[in-house]
């Protein structure tokens, strides 16, 4: 087949149409006429990805609705996030995310991106992270509590429960607001404006573009969230800034910093609109993949029973029924391996999307500009090349030895290179010291009447929740 290709929706404006032969193109999954792969990347897409690893290295996932390249190998992940950094962008299928994230870390390209990324990364040092641990512990405390009202065996969804939590104590380490009820409504508003980008983000620019301006049911509702977001963020930093005190949470930190030019002189602050825009990234950042980690945990505790058991006898000998602290995390080597390989099973952030800003060879394979190219971490991450037995949860194969020889970019759930997720430390913290704090008073049971089905959109979600028993433990 010698079909030419074209993809007018590929990359930015200013990125080239990728125009290239079948023939010289990767070996990949058989695609329907005209529609090629667009429906089963809408219904499917990591079925899709796992499917089409199985044709090698590099692979065409699809050429319609846009060409699209598969990235499997470790070698192959690293080149792509790491050597080529500079030659690829954002997809432009994170557009829709603009609407409400604006030129967050998250969507910007270079060189706005790496300016943010140099000006913001030194903050998240260790003792800044640290700092929030007892915020973190007080507020799983706090959830207990409501717990502890409910009968024993209580059927809970656990996605619900620990985005509760995790939207608690990100409302409270990035703005400093601890009050329950505005969690809540910062969490609705962006959970819906969350279902408005996922619908959006599926469509063509020109088509999202059209109904993103027309006054739509859903997209004045978006309108009306975005607008609720904007107004206590903006008040919050518009407080900050006549305010003389020095606060402790991110967005006060944010405000503090100053830009340098070449010579190391001060070039100003941040604008309050790219505050407001590195808030707003920040809030969906450290819920998302925070609560999808937490829950995918639990359910595989829940649904294992023999870790869960030896989980259980490792916090409470190591923190004899008080709450955890960062001290304790040496001390607790089998949450460290439970939570590694929970992540590892089901990443939140389950593939890591490119656009190649300029043509590039890619695994002996040309790469045009405009094209798409995914690395998916649910893909890598059980790869029986890199994992024995790579379906199966077993926390014990991470041991220092195996770390050690494991290539960087066969487990690399944070992403990589110089778009590495920038709170990482503080999601790897929250969710060993969370389970470490209700692992020593609870434990879960499955819902055999439930099957367990990924929504993968932002983070990787399951359809209908993740349905447990709650139990107290003795």
């Amino acid at each position: 087949m010698n079909t030419e290709l074209s993809d007018s929706s590929a990359g930015s404006t200013d990125i080239p149409r990728p125009v290239i032969r079948r023939s010289q193109l990767p070996p990949g999954p058989p695609e329907a006429p005209v529609v090629g792969q667009l429906f089963r990347l809408m219904r499917n897409p990591i079925g899709l990805m796992r499917e089409g690893a199985t044709y090698g290295d590099m692979v065409t996932l699809a050429t319609r609705p846009a060409l699209l390249y598969l990235v499997t190998h470790p070698d192959l992940v690293e080149t792509l996030l790491v050597t080529y950094h500079q030659k690829v962008r954002r997809p432009r299928t994170s557009e829709a995310l603009r609407y409400l994230l604006g030129n967050g870390m998250l969507t910007a390209d270079d060189p706005l991106h790496l300016r943010q990324r140099r000006l913001i990364q030194p903050q998240f040092h260790r003792r800044r992270i640290e700092s929030y641990a007892e915020t973190m512990v007080e507020y799983a405390l706090r959830h207990e509590q409501r717990w502890q009202k409910l009968p024993s065996g209580t059927r809970v969804d656990m996605t619900l429960e620990m985005h509760d939590l995790m939207r608690r104590v990100v409302t409270r380490t990035l703005f400093g607001l601890d009050l329950p009820e505005e969690a809540r409504r910062l969490g609705e508003a962006f959970e819906q404006s969350n279902a408005y980008m996922r619908m959006r983000g599926f469509q063509g620019p020109v088509l999202r573009g059209l109904l993103h301006s027309l006054p739509l049911p859903a997209t004045r509702q978006f309108h009306r969230d975005r607008a609720y977001l904007d107004g206590v963020v903006y008040g919050l930093i518009d407080e900050r800034r006549k305010s003389k005190d020095e606060g402790d949470d991110l967005l006060s930190m944010m405000l503090g910093l100053r830009y340098e030019d070449e010579d190391g002189n001060d070039a100003g602050a941040m604008s309050d609109r790219q505050v407001r825009d590195e808030a707003i990234t920040m809030f969906a950042a450290g819920q998302g993949t925070s609560t999808m980690a937490l829950a995918w945990t639990w359910y595989l505790l829940a649904t294992h029973p023999q870790v869960e058991e030896r989980f259980h006898r490792e916090v409470d000998e190591a923190l004899d029924g008080r709450p955890p602290t960062p001290a304790d995390l040496q001390n607790l080597p089998l949450t460290d391996q439970i939570v590694t390989e929970s992540m590892r099973l089901y990443p939140p952030v389950y593939t890591t999307a490119q656009t190649a800003a300029e043509p590039f060879e890619l695994g002996g394979w040309h790469v045009p500009a405009g094209a798409l190219l995914t690395a998916p971490q649910i893909v890598v991450h059980r790869d029986a090349r890199w994992f024995e037995e790579p379906d199966a949860f077993r926390p014990e194969r991470w041991t220092p030895e195996f770390r050690k020889a494991l290539h960087r970019y066969a487990y690399f759930p944070y992403g990589g290179g110089p778009r590495l997720c920038i709170g990482d430390r503080f999601s790897e913290m929250a969710v060993r010291l969370i389970m470490a704090s209700f692992g020593q008073r609870w434990r879960a049971r499955p819902d055999p009447t439930h099957n367990v089905e990924l929504m993968p959109f932002l983070t990787l979600k399951a359809r209908g929740g993740l349905p447990l028993f709650l139990e107290r433990r003795n």
